[in-house]
């Protein structure tokens, strides 16, 4: 009677034991493809790219839960922007990220004209239906100033050969009454970001010049005529293939040779020096 009892309950003992081990393969099974769904890398719908979150982490190895990452003593990154592309066939999506100096002392964000930020990149690339990171570069490039980084929405993109495109992100400054804003040129190509410079496209001197009428009273003269040009960025053939010539067509006037008379403004063309786009007038 004793060895019957003892036997079904070996067999009861057998039976839960596999029903455990069951439970606990399908828990984990399910608690592993939650977790790829959380951190973004699945791809299902437009939300399930990557998050701030695990870009930083995938990007520094570490962000805490506001969405940032203290990398020196000195260094805290945070999210710039994020934006989708395509090249070629092939779909990417790059989380941007920036790095600010803060005071070790007081933590606060060092502010100064001159004071911008390290931009870096984490890029992921869309293979058989998810996002897969081809490339983290930390610091690759450099924007903004007084210890910051301007808001991006979107950036243009400009194609600069079958294998490698640029975004285009708006910046500009001003001093001693004149104005002037361009592109700051990210290129992607072969996985990697490189920053490219700053290229040129508007500017004006409206905060020193004299309007037409008021020209037109002085009885004194020596006034500054005011002029004001906009441009646009395109492509022409040149020696480098990958990186063309960028031919800047800009459309108003501009300073003459004397600073108080103007002309028309000219075109101008930027050249790939090897590292960056520099204005060819200034060679």
């Amino acid at each position: 009677m004793n060895q019957k009892l003892s036997l079904k309950q070996s067999k009861l003992i057998a039976i839960l034991a596999g029903v455990l081990i069951i439970t606990i393969a399908i828990s984990v099974f399910f608690y592993i493809e939650e977790s790829k769904k959380n951190s973004g890398f699945l791809l299902k719908n437009h939300s399930g790219k990557p998050d701030h979150i695990t870009a930083l982490k995938d990007l520094f190895g570490a962000a805490d839960p506001s969405g940032k990452a203290r990398v020196s003593a000195n260094e805290l990154s945070s999210i710039w922007f994020e934006q989708s592309f395509k090249l070629g066939s092939d779909d990417f999506h790059v989380v941007f990220a920036k790095t600010q100096e803060v005071d070790p002392q007081t933590g606060a964000i060092v502010e100064a004209h001159a004071q911008g930020v390290k931009v870096g990149a984490v890029t992921y690339k869309q293979t058989d239906g998810r996002w897969q990171v081809v490339s983290k570069q930390p610091k690759f490039g450099d924007f903004g100033e007084w210890g910051d980084a301007s808001e991006v929405k979107q950036a243009e993109v400009l194609q600069l050969s079958p294998d490698n495109i640029a975004f285009m992100i708006d910046t500009g400054a001003g001093m001693g009454g004149f104005f002037e804003s361009g592109k700051a040129l990210f290129a992607f190509s072969k996985n990697n970001w490189r920053d490219l410079g700053y290229v040129q496209t508007d500017a004006d001197n409206s905060g020193i010049c004299d309007e037409a009428s008021e020209r037109a009273s002085s009885a004194e003269g020596g006034s500054i005529p005011c002029w004001s040009y906009t441009g646009a960025i395109s492509t022409v053939s040149g020696q480098n293939t990958e990186y063309p010539d960028l031919l800047v067509t800009r459309t108003g006037t501009e300073s003459g040779e004397n600073g108080v008379s103007i002309m028309p403004a000219k075109n101008v063309i930027y050249i790939f020096n090897g590292e960056k786009y520099i204005d060819a007038s200034k060679l």
